[in-house]
C-alpha cells in the first residue's frame, strides 16, 4: 500500500466519526423538543396536572373526560366547568399525593356539549380543593374502537382509584430467604 494511501485512510478514520455523528444538528435539535406523542392535552403546573386529556364524544351531545390526574398533594374535585358552564359531579374524585388517577372507564365526568363536534378544543376546568382550579383545553375526539373502554354514563357507585405500582420503591423487595448480592450489599 502507497504511503499516500495510508495517510487517506487514516485521515477518513478519524475524520469520519465526527462527519458522521449528527453533531452537527446543534442544540435545537429535535431530540431537545418536548414531545407529546398523544391525542390529548398536557398540563404540568398548578393544583392537578392533567395528563393526555380529552373528550370523547358520546354522540348525544354529552362526551366523557379521559385523562390521567396527578397532585404533589391530595385534592378533590367536586366541580368542572366546560367553557365557564359549571357541573357538580355526582360524586368527589379524590387525587391521592403523586399517584396517577386515570379516569374515563368508570365515566366519572361526563359533561353536555353545546355546538361543538370532534376536533374541536374546549377548556375544562377542575374545581380542586384546596389548590384551587386547573383548567386545560382539550380536544373533542370521535368515539371508535380506540375509546371503547371510555364510558358512555357514569357507572352506578363507581368511583375514581389511583394507580397503583407493583412495588414500592422505597420498600425493599422480599427475597425469600435468598441474600441480596447487589454491590453495595
Amino acid at each position: 500500500m502507497s504511503t499516500r494511501r495510508t495517510i487517506a485512510t487514516v485521515a477518513l478514520a478519524l475524520t469520519a466519526p465526527f462527519a458522521l455523528s449528527a453533531c452537527g444538528t446543534s442544540f435545537g435539535a429535535q431530540t431537545n423538543q418536548q414531545y407529546q406523542a398523544s391525542e390529548g392535552s398536557d398540563l404540568r403546573t398548578g393544583p392537578v396536572h392533567v395528563y393526555n386529556g380529552l373528550l370523547v364524544d358520546n354522540g348525544d351531545g354529552t362526551a366523557t373526560f379521559s385523562g390521567g390526574l396527578l397532585a404533589t398533594e391530595e385534592q378533590t374535585i367536586e366541580a368542572v366547568s366546560i367553557e365557564g358552564d359549571a357541573k357538580k359531579l355526582p360524586r368527589p374524585i379524590t387525587v391521592k399525593p403523586n399517584q396517577l388517577l386515570t379516569l374515563g372507564a368508570e365515566g366519572e365526568i361526563v359533561v353536555k356539549l353545546f355546538e361543538v363536534t370532534a376536533g374541536d378544543y374546549v377548556t375544562i376546568s377542575f374545581a380542586a380543593t384546596p389548590g384551587g382550579d386547573a383548567s386545560i383545553d382539550v380536544p373533542i375526539v370521535a368515539r371508535d374502537s380506540m375509546y371503547d373502554s371510555v364510558a358512555k354514563r357514569p357507572k352506578p357507585g363507581a368511583t375514581a382509584t389511583p394507580q397503583e405500582d407493583e412495588t414500592d420503591p422505597a420498600e425493599p423487595e422480599d427475597l425469600g430467604g435468598q441474600d441480596d448480592t447487589s454491590p453495595g450489599a
